[in-house]
């Protein structure tokens, strides 16, 4: 933001431009911390810019009193910002833009206009040059640290949860809204997904990433299922807490069969092992098939792996 800033006004005040607020001010507002929308949501903050920057023009030149002509440009801007959407949220820039141009002073109104429409462009050109080169969108590192949350807090749950079943202490209860939190967080993981593909347009040295995003989709996508049933699990032994060895070393093994699963290394040992230790007809042993089911539907064709020692 800093670099795509001082450039713009550096540009524009080489051409000419006195005082270039807007040229500083499109990176500032274009860019943001979305690892996935370094350059798409750049250009749809751009537009709304220059949408504002339209509103504020016409705006300036109505017959008006100040606080009317502020009022109008903000009831306008926020029409378009709701029709001219990013991520589905309204593009505030829309009426920013317009009420900053309004309260700029120092240039004639004849000449405001344009002048705050070419240094627009001007920070947008930076903005998607900046954007593109110097820090590009990376999918796969950021699908990686994503998977890799998921994975440890997975582990990390279902461990308890058998910890739990072991000793019959009902410490689930304790951090069942912990397990909620990461299962939505699981769920906003895999919704990103689409977003991480759009993203390898933006970055010349990743289009070739394409393979390995697919990847990490599907292991991020299995981690979400996985989340799904280890919610409904916890929520069932924190309902009705037990104590079960069996149950909570078949669990064991399904945290381990997670574990290699989104590490992209072969579950079948512990999955084995689980199957062995799922006896009886219980909910708890019913759900915890399910989440065996799942695990071994979406790892079959797994290459061998040293880990299966």
């Amino acid at each position: 933001m800093t670099i795509g800033g001082t450039a713009a006004w550096w540009v524009a005040v080489a051409l000419g431009a006195r005082l270039p607020i807007f040229a500083a001010l499109v990176p500032l507002v274009a860019m943001t911390g979305d690892p996935f929308a370094a350059v798409s949501v750049s250009l749809g903050r751009i537009l709304g810019v220059f949408a504002g920057v339209a509103i504020g023009v016409a705006c300036v030149h109505l017959p008006l009193g100040l606080t009317v002509r502020v009022a109008i440009a903000l009831l306008l801007g926020t029409f378009v910002a709701v029709a001219v959407q990013i991520g589905g949220r309204p593009n505030l820039e829309v009426p920013i833009a317009a009420l900053f141009l309004i309260g700029f002073p120092g240039a004639h109104t004849e000449q405001l206009g344009v002048q705050r429409i070419w240094e627009t462009a001007i920070g947008a050109v930076v903005a998607i040059v900046v954007s593109a080169l110097l820090w590009p969108p990376d999918p796969v590192r950021q699908l990686t640290h994503d998977l890799d949350r998921l994975r440890q807090e997975l582990v990390d749950d279902l461990t308890a949860i058998a910890e739990d079943i072991a000793t019959g202490s009902g410490e689930t209860s304790a951090f069942l809204d912990e397990v909620r939190a990461h299962s939505l967080d699981a769920v906003r993981d895999v919704f990103e997904i689409d977003a991480a593909r759009r993203a390898l347009r933006w970055n010349p040295r990743s289009r070739h990433d394409a393979e390995e995003v697919d990847e990490l989709a599907r292991r991020i996508r299995l981690a979400a299922r996985i989340y799904r049933h280890t919610r409904s699990f916890a929520r069932d032994v924190a309902d009705e807490p037990l104590r079960d060895e069996r149950l909570a070393q078949a669990t064991r093994h399904l945290a381990d069969a997670t574990d290699r699963a989104l590490r992209g290394d072969r579950p079948h040992v512990p999955l084995e092992r689980a199957g062995g230790s799922l006896g009886g007809g219980t909910l708890l042993a019913h759900q915890l098939r399910q989440l065996h089911t799942d695990i071994a539907a979406a790892t079959t064709g797994y290459g061998s792996s040293d880990a299966e020692t």
